[in-house]
């Protein structure tokens, strides 16, 4: 019977791990698309599939198994409808592979109640340890009213509940710290990845972010013959800002700015921070021409804003622009950086608040 309870735990451990590498990369809850959901179901029902083939055998006619827990992960990650897949799937194989009797009715009826049980547990507003140990509780009584139907021997009955229940709970407390600590490390690692390419003020690309989409974006604009246009720009006087007002409400500024040059560009454009009060756009699939009437754009809407800074105080700013484009411009789409810094650097000198297009004779 332990060689059997060991194999069911490495089991559980096993798939609940490669499920946690497959989670990395999706955002699995209980309004993810439905396809996601009916392969979390499916999943969960394979590996209550696999803990029946390797259940723990009490009587020649009765085995029993941890089948609830993926039936509660599923309900607690994915919501009802994953939850009632797996229930299904289990509750059919039962039948199909251990032949039609009356304990495999009552093991498909019990699979059902509990897959409805922890789905109504987990519309409940309780934390998830809550929710957990509810599911858990509805699992032993519901497998407890199984096995007194099915078990007529009081004193076996005795046993058997008491091994049932105590590897259920040691179990059950086992894979719960188990999987809050792979959940607690999926977040982790997704609030890593953000935070190694989104600038953690404004919320756009960070300058890393940049230099990998510049260079993707370049092979793809090589490859098909295509305009690519790069706008730097800065704020100007932004020292004087922060030494008049502090670096809290030039925060504000960078923000504030930020959601400007989303609203005035395309969805599709790539917009980041480079860092300090610097700003570039990477404009797909637009020649010279366009890329002055945008950085024009932005420059009238950042100077026809107000920056609301405090409850009494409104600034205006304004900012420099530097275009460069290939091919019509730069026929060097490696310059195109370099050419956009020149530019901007050209709008600096003139006086600020201004768009300059880099011009190679200039």
């Amino acid at each position: 019977m332990f060689t059997q309870l060991f194999i069911n735990s490495c089991i559980l451990i096993t798939f609940i791990s490669i499920f946690q590498n497959f989670a990395m990369k999706k955002d699995i809850n209980q309004n993810s698309s439905i396809p996601l959901r009916i392969l979390i179901g499916t999943y969960a029902g394979l590996l209550g599939i696999l803990l029946m083939l390797f259940s723990i055998q009490v009587t020649p006619s009765i085995i029993t198994d941890f089948r609830a827990l993926p039936i509660l992960l599923s309900a607690l990650y994915g919501g009802f409808l994953p939850t009632i897949i797996a229930s299904l799937i289990m509750g059919t194989f039962r039948i199909l592979h251990f032949g039609l009797s009356n304990t495999s009715i009552i093991a498909l009826i019990v699979i059902l109640l509990m897959g409805i049980g922890f789905s109504a547990i987990n519309l409940i507003k309780v934390e998830r340890k809550s929710k957990w140990i509810y599911s858990i509780i509805c699992s032993l009584i519901l497998n407890s009213i199984s096995m007194i139907i099915l078990i007529k021997d009081p004193i076996f009955l005795f046993k058997v509940f008491t091994v049932y229940s105590i590897s259920t709970v040691l179990m059950s407390y086992f894979i719960f710290k188990f999987t809050e600590y792979l959940s607690e490390s999926v977040q982790l690692y997704k609030k890593l990845k953000s935070e190694a390419t989104i600038d953690f003020l404004t919320g756009l690309n960070n300058v890393r972010q940049f230099d990998n989409m510049f260079n993707i974006v370049a092979q793809q604009i090589i490859r098909n013959d295509e305009n690519l246009s790069l706008l730097f720009l800065d704020i100007d006087y932004f020292k004087k800002i922060n030494d008049t007002y502090g670096h809290s409400c030039g925060d504000i500024v960078l923000r504030d700015l930020a959601v400007i040059l989303l609203n005035t560009c395309r969805v599709y454009d790539i917009i980041s921070r480079n860092g300090g009060e610097e700003f570039s756009v990477l404009l797909l699939n637009c020649p010279a021409a366009h890329a002055l009437e945008v950085a024009e754009r932005i420059r009238k809407n950042v100077e026809s804003s107000k920056f609301h800074i405090s409850d009494k105080v409104n600034i205006n700013i304004t900012i420099s622009i530097g275009i460069s484009t290939y091919p019509n411009i730069t026929n060097n789409i490696d310059s195109l950086l370099e050419h956009a810094d020149t530019a901007l650097y050209e709008a600096k000198r003139a006086g600020r608040n201004k768009v300059v297009l880099y011009n190679s004779k200039d």
